[in-house]
């Protein structure tokens, strides 16, 4: 018989007045991965803070290991030995990999640490999982698939029967998430378990036993991993590769099709209605031309009006490198806009969307007529001044915006409301091409709906739109070419 790992029976949580959690109900055995995936991240927080910390119940129960740890009769809030790895790695930068595992590990309690004995003590377990990552490099200089590696390792080695897996995909490659599935297997099979939270299905499915759906801080219905479930964006049709077969060459993943621009073409048959008001210039926009850095390599692409285009980087490195290469002027190649060159720093005809724009894009202490004008003032140097052109772009923006919100403090809005801001925004600024780094990241699958259909509309508005992104979930169907980027070879070296 199967032991059960973890076991949260009727849990409810309350927090500042709000219900976090509401008759949570979910079981985990022994060498299981169950996913969970959240509809939306209502009690999201709560629930992994729960789990690692035994914060006081409402009502419910909490066993790990068969053993209660949680009761809503009592809670002695003792740490318990989960696991959690996110996106955003907890190792610490300016330590070793041998020092954030042995050292800072739950229960460490060596007062001599010899250097020797940890690099012993954690050979065995690399050469377990086939991957080898020097045990006093510091953790700094790995890519975001070792630090990932380093964190498993970091909670086996700890004793933790249960480990937490919150959108790591957002930070890896698909061949480096292939590799992170092959190591949870081999773990499973050692008795250690997995909640992996994701918000795609189709992720979750390709290594969960079992998926359980999350909505407002309860478990609405649980799946198995071959059943079906209905995505968000199935009225979209599939991509479909152009030509067939696919050959590396140059920069990029590239269809034999002998369309000039096509890495990654697929056809938009059934696309949604709007379509047919999309500009059909295809004449270049922006142009990049054969541009390399310290870790991307040869990049050549054209945006059209009211096209989208997406560039898949191997790591944030890569995106980080090519946001500041569009941003100012590459040390190697050649940016055109309008088919001239041009100075791209601080160019209000460029917008750039950057990652968690809601923490990254706003002001909390202007107003929120403020922050929509922010990028306006090329356009109407009068902005500032005249309460007139403020009181038509308020009348204009009313219906789409909501009345309601012109009178709310930034940091009231819902994140919903905030994101139509940030994107709003760049439809008054009126770029020629935006620049949108990770657009789907930390985002629940509600979430994930409108920020497509925000993207949407700045296509629409015929404004060329170029994501960059590690993961292509989302992005494939807004995308009329993928282009999946190569690393430097100096970045190899």
């Amino acid at each position: 018989m199967r032991r059960e790992v973890l076991r949260m029976e009727r849990v409810s949580l309350l927090e500042r007045g709000v219900i976090q959690l509401h008759g949570f109900t979910l079981n985990i055995f022994e060498g299981e991965v169950v996913g969970l995936l959240p509809v939306n991240n209502h009690g999201l927080t709560a629930l992994l803070q729960l789990l690692q910390h035994n914060t006081p119940l409402r009502s419910g129960y909490i066993y790990y290991k068969e053993k209660p740890i949680n009761t809503w009769r009592s809670s002695k809030q003792r740490q318990n030995r989960i696991g959690l790895i996110q996106s955003e790695s907890s190792l610490v930068e300016g330590l070793s990999v041998a020092d954030n595992i042995f050292v800072l590990r739950p229960g460490a309690k060596a007062w001599l640490i010899r250097s020797s004995t940890q690099y012993k003590q954690l050979m065995p377990f690399l050469e377990q999982v086939g991957i080898y990552i020097s045990a006093d490099t510091y953790v700094s200089e790995l890519s975001p698939f070792e630090k990932v590696v380093v964190d498993v390792l970091k909670s086996v080695m700890a004793g933790c029967k249960l480990i937490v897996l919150r959108e790591i995909r957002t930070s890896v490659g698909d061949e480096d998430l292939r590799k992170i599935h092959s190591l949870l297997r081999y773990y499973t099979d050692q008795g250690i378990s997995f909640l992996y939270i994701d918000s795609h299905y189709e992720e979750l499915r390709r290594i969960c036993c079992r998926v359980a759906l999350m909505s407002n801080g309860g478990i609405i219905k649980t799946l198995k991993s071959n059943a079906a479930i209905l995505e968000p964006f199935d009225m979209i049709s599939k991509p479909t590769l152009f030509g067939g077969e696919l050959a590396l060459s140059g920069d990029a993943m590239r269809s034999t099709s002998p369309e000039r621009n096509a890495h990654f073409v697929h056809s938009k048959k059934n696309d949604i209605a709007g379509q047919a008001s999309r500009a059909h210039d295809e004449r270049g926009v922006f142009e990049a031309k054969n541009v390399t850095g310290s870790f991307v390599y040869n990049v050549s692409f054209t945006a059209a009006p009211g096209k989208c285009v997406v560039l898949q980087g191997e790591s944030d490195q890569m995106l980080n490198e090519l946001l500041q290469i569009f941003s100012g002027q590459p040390a190697s190649g050649e940016l055109l806009l309008c088919g001239k060159k041009a100075s791209l720093k601080s160019n209000r005809d460029i917008a750039i969307i950057q990652e968690l724009p809601t923490h990254t894009m706003l002001f909390n202490e202007l107003s929120y007529m403020d922050n929509l004008c922010f990028s306006l003032d090329h356009r109407l140097p009068e902005i500032w001044r005249s309460m007139q052109l403020r009181e038509g772009i308020r009348r204009e923006y009313a219906s789409t915006l909501g009345a309601d919100v012109f009178d709310s403090r930034v940091d009231k809005l819902s994140e919903v409301q905030k994101y139509r801001l940030v994107y709003t925004r760049v439809v008054l600024q009126k770029p020629k091409v935006a620049f949108v780094v990770k657009p789907f990241r930390r985002t629940d699958v509600e979430l994930r709906v409108h920020i497509w259909a925000l993207l949407k509309m700045l296509l629409d508005k015929n404004i060329s739109v170029v994501i960059l992104t590690i993961n292509l979930a989302d992005c494939v169907s807004l995308a009329d070419n993928l282009i999946r980027l190569r690393g430097s070879p100096a970045a190899n070296v």
